[in-house]
């Protein structure tokens, strides 16, 4: 079994929750120790993918107007609208097996306890089938792809990856309660209307409250999924916090790149 560390950050801002991901993966990178960081998102936010265009992507009149914020996620894949959710992230030093494997493997390996979590929860997710696809969007949430999980062939979580030669950072996204309208309303879809567009995702989409038919809190999602990855037979969890260096590092990488403009408009 390898050790890995465990942070349960709480609640935090765009900014700091893409600045301290980068962190513990640089931490991860030169300990060779794995991470696992259990977050939540205030104020809600969209966060897009790596290579998106943010001016084909977002409608900033209505980010404004619904008081959201953005970011530009160091991972790729499409908007993800942060708002009643938890969001896991995995930090994984090249050293490490889980990189060996490759993109695809790796996705699907690290998505088998946090479907041990949902299931925990009277969820029954699985992984999305090879071939999945959805509707053309800018949003992550209305495609389910072979990296996704599912629930009765609706997207629950969705998770994007990016690697360098040193490491990779996966993301994941857990929804407990959705919003379609209110995504739609400042992610751009071409061809349909807000509105439609929501009903469209509707049917390729679902909710832990939609699933179980009761709200489950933060704290029982985050829970389950340290149980989950604690129960895993190649991993014992070591529950930890930011170290001093970790604190600095990510508040030097919040200034200069995620609360920047010329990151967040890099495209």
């Amino acid at each position: 079994m390898q050790k890995w560390r465990c942070i349960l950050s709480g609640i935090g801002d765009p900014y700091d929750n893409m600045a301290t991901d980068e962190a513990l993966l640089d931490s991860a990178c030169c300990s060779g120790t794995p991470v696992l960081r259990i977050y939540g998102w205030s104020p809600a936010t969209v966060s897009i993918g790596f290579s998106q265009r943010a001016a084909e992507t977002l409608n900033f009149e209505e980010l404004y107007r619904k008081h959201l914020m953005w970011v530009r996620r160091p991972t790729g894949g499409r908007a993800v609208l942060h708002d009643m959710e938890v969001t896991y992230s995995v930090s994984v030093p090249a050293s490490h097996d889980l990189y060996a494997i490759g993109l695809e493997a790796s996705y699907e390996r690290l998505c088998q306890p946090v479907i041990a979590a949902l299931n925990a929860l009277k969820v029954p997710a699985s992984l999305a089938p090879h071939g999945s696809s959805g509707f053309v969007s800018a949003s992550c949430f209305t495609a389910p792809g072979t990296t996704d999980v599912l629930v009765h062939h609706r997207k629950i979580v969705g998770s994007a990856q990016m690697r360098t030669h040193s490491g990779f950072l996966q993301h994941g996204s857990i929804i407990l309660k959705g919003d379609l309208n209110k995504l739609f309303a400042v992610v751009r879809t071409h061809g349909l209307d807000p509105d439609r567009a929501a009903e469209h995702a509707s049917h390729l989409t679902t909710s832990i409250q939609q699933e179980t038919g009761r709200t489950i809190t933060f704290s029982e999602m985050a829970a389950a999924l340290v149980n989950a990855f604690a129960d895993d037979e190649d991993i014992t969890l070591q529950q930890d916090v930011l170290t001093k260096d970790e604190w600095q590092k990510a508040s030097f990488i919040r200034q200069k790149k995620y609360a920047s403009k010329e990151w967040n408009t890099l495209r």
